[in-house]
């Protein structure tokens, strides 16, 4: 029988090409379907996009020359043998018997090839002789043999990787991998990671992350190429710990930067998003900026959405500008790219709340007019941006309309059940646009549903602000609402729960420099007004963040003693209307992520609490952070204040 082992000289990986096997010629090579090599297309009826992050980055690596000693290429096949059916069935039904290490390793080699593009599965009993002496034999293979074995794993149907019996075989072979690799070489390290990337299983390969960890605590030994590759596995395995030497790695990303290419500074970049770790280093940040820029019609959609994540990630206010010129040039690429990039393109602004109105309203009309075929989490993250930003962008027809019949239309009913939260959080920010589709939000906070959500057992601590702010906001806003709610008891919990800070009573050492500010306000306000008993610092709206202090001011001018009622609550469960006292007001400190930037408009949970004191009958005062500088006079700015809202004190 011809052995299978000495035909993987040509599969295309560099190891096969250092090393000798006698072997006799090959027979013919295979035209079946390359298994695994590429992401299956996706499914248009449940609208589930696969991600191709990974795939696109590896194909940068194996198109580069540079690259050939340490990554495979999947797609290159080339003179694999063929086994027949007699030859297979022999291989698969002959008994257990005693064979050498090399037998063993060319009989799963053939098998494999067999296997290859015909939907078998590994885990199939007929091929339990084989795997267990596979198993059994590794600890005596050659790390050549162990690579040919992994090379040969993705030809398998392999779907489930903590299936008990495939399970058995991939941590063997992990093993192996973790008692060997510290007498390899960094380029033999990086190809054997490599296979770990083609078998799927970088992240949950111990001997991946240890590789990570070994190559990335001295990143001065590694050249340019290393580093890229060594980024690209950090991400495939999403660990990078912090005690490592980012700082170091950023470092040598700087000294090395100008021998990158606009497609490895995307794997970079994505090696550091996908491991939440932010490039701290704004000078790296800026080059990245300028590179973009430079290259913008030449990034793919993917590479493109891998520097907008990391750009969102980690940019600055020192980087606004350079932000914002991207911003400008991102305009000439919305209808060139995929709608996921568009996506986050529009999200690049939320962190530092930098609205650019051209690009939000192209993205917008895109979206309106490709809605069939975004995923229900773009939905969500178009709808987060546009809310938050407070912006509308007049699509034809409105893009918020849209939304609403697209999740509201029988053929989204597969996302619904398959990602209820995206679907809720779509209704939350609507919410805060003042947008109630009520068929929609009784559908959402129905127990069931948020059973699913968050848990069987629903309480303060797994029910997120924005739950809470939808259901308040509909007891406020909504009184025509007959639809599902959350039960009184446990909206009472959750606004206790994240409506407990009043700044005024705050023990701690160290203050926030809000509370800070909020303390030298309400201190203010105790001297102009004379006594407390005027003044109530509370939560009138406890699903919304910061408390507020009201008074109240009679048709004289005078203030008004806050009644004892109202005086000894500091979180309203219930959303009435003050007494008929006089002219109610709330004092409102904006802190710094309440206002946009550049223009200084509010963002859109400002404006939905603005509205929402307004409706429930207090006059807001809206005194910005920004205006607290150092050295000011507090109380003529109050004064001041006030006096715009024709509050002049007499007392």
């Amino acid at each position: 029988m011809k052995l299978a082992f000495g035909r993987l000289a040509t599969i295309g990986f560099t190891l096969a090409r250092r090393c000798t096997t006698a072997g006799p010629p090959v027979i013919k090579q295979v035209n079946v379907t390359k298994p695994h090599s590429r992401p299956p297309p996706s499914s248009s009826q449940s609208f589930t996009f696969l991600d191709t992050e990974n795939y696109n980055a590896h194909n940068v690596m194996v198109q580069d020359a540079a690259y050939s000693q340490t990554v495979i290429d999947p797609d290159n096949q080339q003179d694999w043998i063929v086994v027949n059916d007699k030859e297979f069935h022999l291989l698969v039904t002959q008994e257990s018997k005693e064979k050498s290490v090399y037998e063993v390793c060319d009989d799963f080699l053939k098998v494999s090839m067999y296997a290859m593009g015909r939907d078998f599965d590994l885990t199939d009993p007929m091929f339990d002789v084989l795997r267990n002496q596979l198993v059994a034999m590794l600890p005596q293979v050659t790390d050549y043999q162990l690579m040919s074995i992994m090379r040969m794993i993705p030809l398998w149907n392999m779907k489930n990787a903590k299936d008990p019996v495939f399970y058995k075989l991939w941590s063997a072979l992990d093993k192996q991998c973790i008692e060997r690799y510290k007498k390899w070489s960094l380029d033999k390290l990086l190809l054997c990671m490599d296979h770990w990337y083609i078998m799927r299983l970088s992240r949950m390969s111990n001997f991946v992350w240890l590789g990570v960890k070994k190559l990335s605590r001295k990143p001065s030994r590694l050249t340019p190429k290393q580093l890229v590759q060594m980024m690209f596995y950090a991400n495939t395995s999403r660990k990078f710990l912090p005690t490592l030497p980012m700082y170091d790695i950023e470092q040598e990303i700087c000294t090395y930067y100008n021998d990158f290419s606009i497609r490895e500074l995307g794997i970079v970049s994505l090696g550091f998003f996908k491991t939440q770790t932010p490039i701290r280093n704004q000078e790296l940040v800026r080059n990245l900026y300028h590179s973009v820029n430079k290259k913008i019609t030449e990034i793919n959609s993917i590479e493109l959405a891998a520097f907008l994540k990391i750009f969102r990630y980690c940019t600055k206010h020192i980087n606004a500008d350079s932000m914002h010129k991207l911003m400008d040039a991102l305009v000439n690429r919305v209808d060139d790219v995929q709608l996921v990039c568009c996506v986050h393109m529009a999200l690049l602004g939320t962190n530092l709340l930098i609205r650019h109105e051209s690009l939000l309203k192209k993205i917008s009309q895109r979206m309106v007019n490709e809605i069939s075929q975004a995923r229900i989490k773009d939905l969500e993250r178009i709808t987060l941006v546009l809310s938050m930003l407070n912006y509308n962008p007049n699509t034809t027809p409105c893009i918020f309309e849209t939304i609403i019949n697209e999740i509201s239309s029988d053929r989204r009913n597969i996302d619904f059940e398959k990602y209820p939260k995206c679907y809720i959080f779509i209704l939350c920010y609507l919410g805060i646009k003042n947008i109630y589709p009520y068929d929609c939000i009784s559908k959402a906070l129905k127990t069931e549903t948020l059973h699913r959500c968050f848990g069987k057992k629903l309480c303060r601590f797994n029910v997120p602000r924005d739950i809470l702010c939808l259901n308040n906001s509909l007891l406020l806003e909504c009184p025509d609402y007959t639809g599902s709610l959350l039960p009184d008891a446990l909206k009472e919990s959750c606004n206790e729960h994240l409506a407990w800070h009043i700044p005024t009573t705050s023990n701690f050492k160290k203050l926030s420099h809000d509370d800070t500010n909020f303390k030298k306000v309400y201190t203010t306000l105790v001297e102009m007004f004379k006594k407390e008993s005027y003044l109530h610092v509370c939560y009138l709206l406890p699903h919304h963040p910061k408390a507020d202090t009201l008074f109240c001011i009679d048709s004289n001018g005078k203030p008004v003693t806050i009644p004892e009622a109202m005086k000894n609550k500091t979180i309203f469960n219930d959303f009435h209307e003050p007494p008929k006292l006089g002219k109610w007001f709330a004092l409102v400190i904006l802190g710094r992520n309440s206002v946009l930037f550049y223009n200084y408009e509010f963002n859109g949970l400002t404006v939905c609490k603005i509205r929402q004191l307004k409706k429930l009958g207090y006059e807001p005062i809206l005194l910005n952070i920004n205006e607290l500088k150092e050295n000011c006079n507090i109380q003529s700015l109050v004064n001041e204040k006030l006096k715009l809202y024709d509050v002049i004190l007499n007392v």
